[in-house]
């Protein structure tokens, strides 16, 4: 073999063999909704939107068959929109979102169909805010939700599911603005097995109803996470060559010895090292966010991707462009945290 391919051959074989591993880290995430600095009073309301085709409320699926509910109560809209709505003030209250939380009777608005929802005109707004003594409109402006019951099967245990769909929208009648439209669509599932993946014994899914309550309840809670400051947890990507001292630093680095991690990770960071470097450097920026040193961990990157360009390694530069937009991203939102 000629001598001059080792060094490409080893490089060949060191990137084949490379794994790449996600590690969940907390990140703090401030409130995304879009709600103006002098906000402190609220009201909820429901506009009683439906779309022509949102007829299934008393409909479910039944392992693929569709059914149809005999005894569903008359205003069970109304009930599953009052639970939507009483978990979202309850966790704005929480949370001291704003200081003070109205949701506005059911009936507000009277049932209206169409194709098109359009946003609550401005002077109707005013009047909503005026007479309940707030400064924002929060509206749910339609709300749907389907149950699906799957039975034994192959093994597989009795299972159920409830997808919601509701639309949100911020209204602010001072400005005549609407601030915001957002469609969330959640997905509850229940099967029986808990967080670790074990069965447990005589579970039973909750009733339809009960299920679609739970559901409502959890669409409330989920929007309402738009108004207040959360840790949330997100998965970073590392890379483990097949080297010892990769596999060691990749131990501690799970143990959350970081320190050690560093260590070795820095004795490939050197460019000599080549795609290994690339590799190290990347891992180090890693370690550096997990340690809230993000401007050090913003330099690390910047170092690897410099040389991953350099080798024209195509896979790691969009892994570290991407890595670095969501580095920039969280330290934009420090920056404003502490302003």
């Amino acid at each position: 073999m000629n001598p001059r391919f080792l060094p490409a051959l080893i490089l060949l074989f060191l990137s084949a063999c490379t794994v790449y591993k996600e590690y969940p880290i907390e990140v703090y995430t401030p409130g995304e909704a879009p709600v103006p600095s002098d906000t402190r009073k609220v009201a909820v309301i429901y506009r009683n939107f439906k779309y022509p085709g949102d007829t299934l409320l008393h409909f479910y699926r039944d392992d693929s068959q569709l059914m149809k509910s005999q005894s569903d109560p008359v205003e069970l809209d109304s009930l599953l929109v009052a639970t939507c709505l009483n978990k979202l003030a309850a966790s704005l209250k929480k949370n001291q979102s704003f200081s003070e939380v109205r949701i506005l009777p059911y009936h507000t608005f009277k049932r209206h169909t169409g194709e098109e929802l359009i946003d609550l005109p401005a002077d109707l707004a005013k009047q909503i805010a005026n007479a309940s003594g707030t400064d924002l409109i929060l509206s749910l402006e339609t709300f749907s939700s389907f149950f699906s019951g799957y039975p034994v099967s192959f093994g597989v245990p009795k299972a159920s599911e409830v997808v919601t769909v509701a639309v949100w929208s911020i209204y602010d009648p001072q400005r005549s603005l609407t601030l915001e439209r957002k469609t969330m669509i959640d997905t509850i599932y229940w099967n029986g097995y808990d967080n670790k993946g074990n069965y447990m014994e005589n579970y039973a899914p909750p009733p339809r109803l009960n299920a679609l309550h739970i559901a409502a309840a959890l669409s409330g809670e989920n929007y309402a996470k738009r108004f207040y400051a959360t840790w949330q947890t997100v998965d970073r990507m590392y890379s483990v060559p097949p080297l010892p001292d990769f596999s060691g630093a990749a131990y501690y680095f799970e143990e959350g010895e970081l320190g050690k991690a560093i260590i070795l990770w820095k004795k490939y960071s050197d460019e000599k090292n080549g795609k290994l470097a690339i590799n190290a450097r990347y891992n180090l920026a890693l370690a550096y966010e997990l340690k809230d040193d993000l401007l050090t961990a913003q330099k690390w990157l910047a170092a690897s991707l410099d040389l991953a360009q350099k080798h024209r390694s195509s896979k790691d530069i969009r892994m570290i462009k991407t890595y670095q937009k969501v580095l920039e991203k969280r330290i934009k939102v420090l920056e404003t945290v502490e302003q």
